[in-house]
């Protein structure tokens, strides 16, 4: 299942939206590294969940990256 937080044509365009959405997405990011840590230091650790979260976790931070882009943000991964 895909996650998008928001549509690209719909594109937050004031600087509250923006802030909010942004604000959302850091924390989606921290919460999915922590569940990807969780599964990693498993006794057996659980690769699908991991790849799983690891998918999650880069359509958040792409997400992330197209939001801050039009302000002269880039991301590196």
């Amino acid at each position: 299942m895909k996650t998008v937080l928001i549509a690209r044509d719909q594109d937050p365009n004031n600087t509250d939206d923006r802030a909010a959405l942004v604000a959302r997405l850091l924390d989606l990011i921290e919460h999915t590294n922590a569940a990807i840590d969780r599964h990693t230091n498993q006794e057996q650790p659980d690769k699908l969940a991991i790849r799983q979260y690891t998918e999650l976790r880069d359509e958040y931070v792409q997400e992330f990256a197209d939001l801050v882009q039009p302000i002269g943000l880039i991301i590196q991964r």
